[in-house]
């Protein structure tokens, strides 16, 4: 079997031809705050914007499934339009929070402030052991001093409210396995490193700091309002029906990553729940790269969330879907064209498809080898 990206039915070089306007090779793709937190998987701002400018007008309202680290929600904010969005992951809630929260002059000050504080060094700051999470196998990630010094930083945090609180954890979770042992944000093994507790403040504040830069790129009168969910994205009762005008989202890659893991750390640090993560999490790489795994259970969970996206979706409301396909038990997954079937006999009419090019250096997975160079990209509309 050749191993590449797309496996279809369809015309690939022509879907790919017609494909190029979604590259967005030679744009960037971490303005405003979409570089606020490490997150694999994310999809770049210019696709969400495309759509939302395409697809909607202000003032509707806007639905990301899987939201991730809030780039659909920042950018439909930024756009005039209110965002709901959902996603089991309590790093995915806190980042997509801290993101699209609306930010007054005042707060930028206090952030100012504390980033001075931590610029003076953090050796003196009350120690906090009551933050440290109870997880035997801490110590196996971090030294005690590390450990020790991230407590204190937590302590200092908690120090103030929302939005300024949220921006602060999503910053201090932002660094989490930088100053670990975990090797990468894309591979799950321990690593040989020495890490001095100086260098939690600097680390936290250098990003702190990237943070004060962007920020008052979204302090500008007229946003619209986001709200963000912890919950399965295939039972969405809060949303109301028929209130959506537009879904803009990039499910879970058929075995391709295991986000609760990767961000395991982080979610212990942030008094999040590791089991909801794993529990809920459609698609997993733990799962379906078990030997003779079927991708049945990944479709049947995808197709309990198109039942959702038909319900909520206004009449002539679209859904634009960015997704790749797999290899499951070393047999090729047509993921886009699954995806397709399954979402007509919801009552989603395929509009119009294409297949994007990844920028080599600018992939989401940070994986050496990785077969994911190419994605599919599908508009639908509720007729």
């Amino acid at each position: 079997m050749k191993r590449k990206a797309i496996y279809t039915r369809e015309n690939e070089k022509a879907l790919t031809n017609n494909g190029r306007d979604w590259d967005f090779h030679e744009s960037e793709t971490q303005e405003h705050l979409h570089a606020l937190h490490p997150y694999p998987a994310k999809f770049i701002p210019q696709i969400p914007r495309k759509a939302i400018e395409s697809w909607s007008r202000a003032g509707s309202l806007l639905y990301d499934p899987f939201s991730g680290c809030g780039t659909t929600l920042l950018e439909a904010s930024l756009l005039g339009r209110d965002a709901v969005g959902t996603d089991n992951n309590a790093v995915a809630i806190l980042v997509s929070k801290a993101k699209t929260a609306i930010y007054r002059r005042a707060d930028l000050d206090t952030l100012r402030k504390f980033a001075d504080e931590v610029g003076g060094g953090l050796s003196t700051a009350p120690a906090r052991p009551d933050l440290i999470p109870d997880n035997k196998n801490f110590l196996y990630w971090f030294s005690p001093a590390i450990l020790d010094r991230l407590a204190a930083l937590k302590g200092l945090i908690l120090r103030f409210d929302d939005p300024v609180r949220t921006m602060l954890l999503a910053v201090f979770s932002s660094i989490i396995v930088r100053v670990s042992y975990q090797d990468s944000d894309t591979r799950y093994a321990k690593t040989d490193r020495e890490v001095k507790p100086a260098d939690v403040d600097k680390v936290y504040r250098a990003r702190l700091l990237e943070v004060l830069v962007r920020l008052p790129e979204i302090m500008f009168p007229g946003r619209g309002h986001v709200t963000v969910h912890q919950a399965d994205a295939r039972n969405v009762p809060f949303i109301e029906s028929e209130s959506i005008s537009l879904i803009v989202t990039s499910p879970p890659y058929l075995n391709a990553y295991d986000y609760h893991k990767y961000h395991r750390q982080r979610i212990h640090w942030i008094d999040g729940s590791v089991e909801l993560a794993r529990d809920l999490e459609i698609g997993s790489h733990d799962k379906f790269s078990r030997t003779n795994a079927k991708p049945d259970g990944y479709f049947s969970d995808m197709d309990a969330c198109f039942s959702e996206w038909v319900r909520v979706l206004k009449k002539g409301g679209r859904c634009l879907v960015v997704i790749g396909d797999a290899i499951v038990s070393k047999q090729p997954v047509r993921v886009g064209d699954m995806f397709v079937d399954l979402l007509e006999r919801r009552g989603l009419h395929l509009e119009e498809r294409w297949i994007r090019t990844l920028h080599a250096t600018k992939r989401a997975f940070n994986v050496c080898n990785s077969r994911i160079s190419h994605e599919h990209v599908m508009l639908f509309v509720k007729k």
